[in-house]
């Protein structure tokens, strides 16, 4: 009961507007708390981070020696430095925390309706089969309802004692469209209503809903199959091409800059050919800029994976980190490689 009141008291950031839109997405995931316990629950976690990334500098990397001296770190001027790094830190670890977060709910609600729509073909047509029966559609709907289903058996447990009491049984089957984040599934119950309604051939219904909902899962595998190519072609150019390119870049200028600082200016006069002005660019801001680049690009690769494969773009998030460390990985190989080739011809 007390952790119930601690995370109420911090489900300040939730205004009315956006409440109704949480409680509906945590029905999408299955999740029946109280928005305003997870939401406040969640905002929690996400101080608790803020507070982690605000002290690092000021612990971590202040005793790691990373702001100089125990007098150096206590100048103005490296204090401003730290706090400046401590508010950032926080800011960024916090609103990181929550879109981790609240990406962790969108694969949920993803998953889930996934896992309806795989077997949603198979209880249609175990539904027609209890209506061909002799049946009741209350009775052959309440029936198919089977433990390998998944999320759909539940969903169906409620209605079914929804429609057992004060719900008519239309009005309760409309909750289950409202449950699950799934036009295939709307559609389909919006087509069962109809047929309800106006007493048509149910069991012919559901039938043939269910063989249109196989042959559009066979169109989108076919889909899939055929943009897959292009998905492994850009992880290959990242993981491979990318950091290829950018450890001969980052060695070509190292090596460059040790070339020049070992030659003389009378020497570069006498050299006729290496007629080329010093290089000023630090190879350390090199390398640094080429992690950025190798991070931003693996983002935007796996963003561009979530829309080719499931036409989604925060989908293809989840892939941002993988593909960012073996990016790095080949990176550090790469320039480790060339490194000591450059190095035995010079």
């Amino acid at each position: 009961m007390a952790s119930i009141i601690v995370q109420r008291k911090f489900s300040f950031a939730i205004v009315r507007q956006q409440a109704d839109r949480i409680s509906k997405l945590l029905f999408y995931a299955g999740i029946d708390t109280s928005s305003e316990i997870w939401v406040g629950s969640r905002v929690l976690i996400a101080l608790l981070m803020a507070g982690i990334g605000f002290l690092v500098p000021l612990s971590v990397l202040r005793f790691a020696g990373v702001f100089g001296s125990f007098d150096q770190a206590m100048a103005s001027s490296s204090l401003i430095l730290m706090f400046s790094l401590s508010i950032g830190l926080a800011v960024t670890m916090f609103f990181a925390s929550a879109f981790i977060m609240y990406l962790h709910l969108y694969y949920i609600i993803h998953d889930r309706a996934k896992r309806v729509e795989d077997v949603l073909p198979d209880f249609l047509l175990m539904v027609a089969a209890n209506l061909r029966a002799g049946l009741t559609p209350f009775s052959a709907f309440q029936a198919s309802a089977r433990p390998e289903f998944g999320p759909l058996e539940k969903e169906i447990r409620i209605i079914s004692a929804r429609a057992m009491g004060s719900e008519s049984f239309v009005d309760a089957l409309g909750q289950l469209s409202r449950r699950i984040d799934s036009p295939v599934l709307q559609r389909t119950i919006s087509f069962f209503e109809n047929g309800l309604r106006s007493g048509g051939k149910l069991a012919q219904l559901l039938e043939t809903s269910a063989g249109e909902i196989r042959e559009i899962e066979e169109l989108r595998r076919e889909i899939v199959l055929t943009t897959k190519t292009y998905s492994i072609f850009l992880v290959f150019i990242l993981v491979m091409g990318l950091p290829l390119l950018l450890a001969i870049s980052t060695e070509f200028l190292g090596t460059f800059a040790k070339i020049q600082a070992n030659l003389s200016t009378d020497d570069l006069k006498n050299v006729t050919s290496f007629i080329v002005p010093k290089l000023s660019i630090d190879v350390g801001f090199i390398t640094q800029m080429s992690i950025v680049i190798i991070i931003g690009t693996s983002v935007l690769v796996s963003v561009l994976i979530g829309v080719i494969s499931e036409g989604k773009m925060l989908f293809g998030l989840k892939y941002a980190i993988p593909l960012s460390l073996a990016s790095g990985a080949m990176f550090v190989v790469f320039k480790a490689l060339i490194g000591g080739f450059i190095g035995q011809l010079v």
